[in-house]
């Protein structure tokens, strides 16, 4: 694709020192942003962001460049992108699309009630769309270009996006089947999956869990909707403290039901930072829980694998 044709804007870096400093500044514009709405009562969410295309070049590639499709939240692929840029250094270049405006997957998920309607449709074409404009920034003539989309509700539109991506030279890197790949590699005894509510719902993780015959729990409906709340009044708000509380309320409740999980599926783009958080600053037995743990990670998966 055409720098012309690009609609969004372009931040290109040929160091790795550079391109980590841009999105540690990045990511604190957003946290200002965030904390400038919500002190003057408005929520923040995905689509209030700007679409934002950031390229990581290094001089000499050896591996195939990878793409990845961000902004579902603009947070968690800050964090994706800075990631793969410390994994593969020199190696390979990475371009992140901060796609934005693609809808809240749960929305739609939870609308559709199991069937896929004109809805599905067009989500699975704004991704193919925003796969094909990363994947036209990062490509090269000689190597096919590899991506991973990363947010984890968005695979339930995985079947209609690989329709829409026939013509495309794309290797599409799935953060379920990566996911998958892990557990059945390292087995555990009971994984607790945590998901987004649409991702529930919709059974992004839990349909292919139980075709392969993984042992795993989902939280109750109520309690789903309160990792809604840390997800999106805490995390994708970036409100710290809000998403400490509502998390620690969460995973106690968790532990008050006296399951001795020994994984836990952190199955949406925000839960790593989540747990990173609660970690930190979580109550002893939630710090301790989410320390002792196995913690698998779709999008470390999906990198391990790109």
């Amino acid at each position: 694709m055409a720098p012309s044709q690009i609609p969004a804007p372009v931040r290109r870096f040929f160091e790795y020192a550079a391109a980590a400093d841009a999105m540690a500044g990045y990511e604190a514009a957003l946290r200002e942003n965030a904390l400038r709405r919500r002190r003057n009562g408005g929520t923040v969410t995905d689509q209030d962001q700007l679409e934002e295309v950031f390229c990581f070049f290094p001089a000499r590639p050896l591996q195939p460049p990878l793409a990845i499709v961000g902004g579902m939240g603009p947070l968690a692929g800050a964090m994706a992108f800075r990631r793969a840029c410390s994994r593969f250094r020199d190696s390979r270049a990475v371009v992140l699309f901060q796609a934005c405006s693609v809808p809240d997957r749960s929305t739609i998920i939870l609308h559709e009630d199991g069937q896929r309607t004109r809805l599905s449709s067009e989500v699975a074409s704004q991704l193919a769309a925003a796969v094909r404009l990363a994947v036209g920034v990062a490509g090269s003539p000689s190597q096919t270009a590899r991506c991973i989309i990363a947010c984890n509700s968005a695979h339930y539109f995985w079947r209609l996006l690989e329709d829409e991506l026939r013509e495309c030279e794309v290797q599409m890197i799935s953060l379920v089947d990566s996911t998958l790949h892990a557990l059945q590699s390292q087995p555990s005894r009971k994984t607790l999956v945590l998901t987004a509510e649409g991702a529930r719902v919709g059974q992004v993780f839990s349909a292919p869990f139980r075709d392969a015959g993984i042992a795993f729990d989902e939280p109750s409906p109520t309690l789903s909707r309160l990792l809604m709340r840390a997800i999106f009044e805490g995390v994708k708000a970036l409100d710290d403290r809000g998403a400490v509380d509502l998390g620690n309320e969460f995973f106690e409740t968790i532990l008050e039901s006296r399951w001795d999980y020994d994984c836990v599926l952190a199955g949406c783009t925000e839960l790593p930072l989540l747990i990173d958080l609660l970690r930190l600053h979580g109550s002893l037995a939630v710090a301790a829980f989410l320390s002792r743990v196995r913690i698998v990670d779709p999008m470390e998966e999906a990198l391990c694998r790109a």
